[in-house]
């Protein structure tokens, strides 16, 4: 039974290589799903032996994932089963922090596998970026679901960039000087060229690292956080014009590389901006959640919502150029539209107790590094279809499990501490 918990373990470590590297690439593989079902299976197997963890967190968790059970037998005269499932994945991912509970002794394997990971992720950005805007074969490549094997949300690549640049600060001693230059300098050039395609990604990322910044006391890391400031002058004067010689086409929303595009964005953010395109879609998107807000304070959509299964933006008459889109781009309005405003006040106050520690400055270690990655997928789920489908939802939950471990086990070395340190 040993073999059969490490030969999943193993499946698991590599299908969060493949989804971090490759994202939306691969999601109609459904490598995640088969992850999501041998694993309830497995936690089935050994639920004798399994320590869950009892508390308000894993409760609300299990409590979401029973409502998405009953909202399936709801619309199941209705709707299409396919569509009625897929749509419970909103909560149903959430599996994966009790499969997680499996590998409580695995920890250390874990982690030596997400640092592997992300200390590559922000290379294989670029060389994404490379191979499909420069490299047109590559756009024929499509094996999945007639999706090209290189398409990558640029929100998801902000906070995947956020976590390759924490878990840099974190084994900063640990990597020779000439590894953390060159990290450095291809983390700050993905980070100008997400800016030009992504303001969803800008604010997960910036966000997350002022949290991190400014709620971290470990004197360690903030050592290492000055140092990073301080030459940060310098790797931006380095990889700028880099950056603004790359010249490629506009993609599917009207934005191309440039540094006329991030001013775009980062004014579009404030609302400031005159570009058409961009107050366009901030307009559409404020339409839709204006809708989804007014019916959902109506009877009887207040006490259950419009449930699983429909096309929102079919039902809520909104006009898109993308047929594919179900949802609106705002994963907690979406709670609201699909199971009621009380279903989401539960989640309102699922997602306070999850970040109330880290807003009171009470979380540190690799607890501060996960609570800050945590809010960028939340940040990130804010502004676009992100936790519903695997490409946000499968490392999202996944960092959600391990963070629950982390408080059980208090597996994390304490940081050195002005009080501490005195002591």
């Amino acid at each position: 039974m040993d073999l059969v918990k490490n030969l999943y373990l193993r499946a698991y470590l590599l299908v969060m290589t493949l989804y971090v590297f490759l994202n939306k690439g691969i999601a109609y593989t459904y490598l995640v799903e088969a992850l999501w079902l041998f694993g309830i299976l497995l936690l089935l197997m050994h639920r004798k032996k399994v320590e869950l963890i009892w508390n308000k967190t894993t409760k609300l968790i299990l409590f979401f994932i029973a409502i998405s059970f009953i909202y399936i037998l709801r619309g199941v005269t209705k709707y299409d089963i396919i569509d009625l499932i897929r749509d419970s994945f909103i909560f149903q991912y959430g599996w994966f922090v009790f499969i997680l509970f499996l590998f409580k002794e695995k920890l250390e394997i874990i982690w030596e596998t997400l640092f592997f990971i992300y200390k590559w992720f922000p290379f294989v950005a670029l060389l994404n970026f490379i191979l499909q805007y420069f490299v047109p074969f590559f756009e024929t490549v499509a094996p999945f679901g007639g999706i090209p094997i290189l398409l990558y949300k640029n929100g998801d690549m902000g906070v995947q960039l956020l976590i390759s640049t924490l878990l840099l600060l974190y084994t900063f001693e640990n990597k020779t000087l000439k590894w953390r230059v060159l990290l450095s300098l291809v983390i700050a050039l993905d980070f100008l060229i997400l800016a030009s395609y992504s303001r969803s990604g800008i604010v997960a990322f910036l966000a997350s690292m002022l949290c991190f910044i400014y709620f971290n006391k470990d004197i360690q890391l903030q050592s290492r956080v000055r140092l990073l400031l301080k030459y940060l002058p310098i790797i931006l004067l380095i990889v700028t014009p880099i950056y603004i010689n790359i010249k490629v086409a506009e993609n599917f929303q009207g934005r191309a590389v440039g540094l006329e595009q991030i001013k775009n964005n980062f004014s579009s953010i404030v609302g400031g901006t005159t570009d058409a395109t961009s107050e366009n879609n901030v307009v559409w998107r404020l339409v839709w959640w204006a809708k989804i807000i007014d019916y959902s304070l109506s009877s009887p959509n207040f006490f259950i919502g419009k449930g699983l299964g429909m096309n929102l933006a079919t039902d809520d008459d909104i006009i898109t150029l993308d047929d594919s889109l179900r949802s609106p781009h705002n994963f907690h309005l979406n709670i609201m539209s699909r199971f009621g405003v009380l279903i989401f006040m539960i989640w309102t106050y699922f997602l306070i107790q999850l970040l109330k520690p880290l807003f009171k400055k009470q979380l540190q270690g690799k607890r501060l590094l996960i609570g800050c990655i945590l809010l960028a997928f939340l940040l990130n789920a804010s502004f676009d279809v992100f936790l519903e489908g695997p490409m946000g939802a499968f490392p999202f939950w996944t960092w959600m499990g391990l963070y629950l471990l982390a408080e059980d086990q208090e597996y994390l070395v304490e940081p050195v501490t002005k009080t501490n340190l005195n002591n």
